[in-house]
């Protein structure tokens, strides 16, 4: 459901008591004021700015809806918590000292919404992400294997899926409200689909306020939009990911004669034959980008024979599992 949101509004006023502070950016040289920024942090969750938006002045409110309400972004959110999360964010606002009609909490407009899923991985959550790391989503993908996550994203957009049990156990207060320890196991693979402007949303949704994206409906078929945009595009990627490793290859070996044992440490033999697939024709064209025949065959020979050495894992449609667990 609904994770992380951005709210904002003109129509506002501080109390007196308000929690706000004032950042000043001054020119070292002139000492002529540059930037002032006004923000407040709840300390429960919420994060408030005041930003100059043409001739008015903005409030935004960011939080972790699920973060508000029980501690932990581990727990999904349900169609039935909307008036909890209202009078949680209604808490927020009071707290900081922010005051607006109390009607108009329902219908203020996002211009960041974070949609949400778990899925039970029955499987290692790696097995996904190395599957998911030879797909794009319109511009490169980042995978960050230390914290298992990969992310695809564009200026306006961003979908992810990472380890959500690993994130939240680095998180000592996060972890003691979700009940995990270091023994926990990490089962639980995390998909996010981040809309990262007013317009953005406009536009993917058809809804522009706070109570008009809450809903599961139009959650599901946001993440399963980008799930399956991912998919279709796995051949795009393969050819990014060939041409970057001519560029890196060829850079290694103008470098030292252990190129290629190099550029093999950089990713391990494993993810480098799954992401080629085992196409073996297509990686003799990679090492004859930068080797003699004679060099690029012997290191085919011994591809070939890790592959013959290495028993093929028993065949898992992991793309088909992950997309009806979405879709559940």
């Amino acid at each position: 459901m609904v994770d992380t949101i951005k709210l904002f509004t003109n129509e506002f006023e501080l109390s007196r008591s308000n929690c706000f502070q004032t950042q000043t950016t001054v020119a070292k040289a002139t000492g002529e004021l540059i930037a002032e920024k006004e923000y407040c942090n709840t300390g429960t969750g919420g994060h408030f700015d005041i930003k100059q938006q043409g001739g008015s002045r903005c409030l935004f409110f960011q939080a972790s809806l699920p973060k508000l309400l029980y501690g932990t972004s581990l727990k999904e959110l349900q169609q039935n918590d909307f008036e909890r999360c209202l009078q949680a964010v209604k808490g927020q606002f009071s707290a900081a000292g922010v005051v607006i009609d109390r009607k108009a909490f329902e219908v203020l407009p996002v211009s960041r919404l974070d949609y949400c899923r778990n899925i039970q991985a029955d499987h290692a959550i790696v097995d996904y992400l190395s599957l998911l790391r030879t797909c794009s989503f319109s511009r490169r993908n980042r995978t960050n294997w230390k914290a298992e996550t990969v992310l695809f994203f564009n200026g306006s957009q961003e979908f992810t899926a990472y380890n959500k049990v690993l994130e939240v156990k680095q998180n000592e207060e996060q972890a003691a409200a979700a009940g995990i320890d270091k023994d926990t196991p990490e089962n639980v693979l995390r998909f996010e689909s981040r809309l990262k402007s007013a317009g953005v949303i406009q536009r993917e949704t058809h809804r522009r306020t706070f109570s008009e994206v809450w809903n599961f409906d139009i959650a599901r078929a946001k993440l399963l939009s980008d799930f399956d945009g991912i998919v279709l595009n796995s051949g795009q990627q393969l050819l990014i990911n060939f041409n970057e490793d001519i560029e890196r290859l060829q850079h290694l070996r103008s470098k030292t004669r252990y190129a290629w044992n190099l550029f093999l440490a950089e990713q391990g033999t494993e993810l480098f034959l799954f992401k080629y697939q085992n196409d073996l024709e297509l990686i003799k064209k990679l090492l004859l980008e930068a080797y003699q025949r004679r060099q690029a065959f012997y290191i085919l020979k011994q591809l070939k024979q890790f592959i013959a050495e290495h028993r093929t894992p028993e065949q898992r449609d992991l793309l088909s599992e992950m997309r009806q667990k979405l879709a559940a």
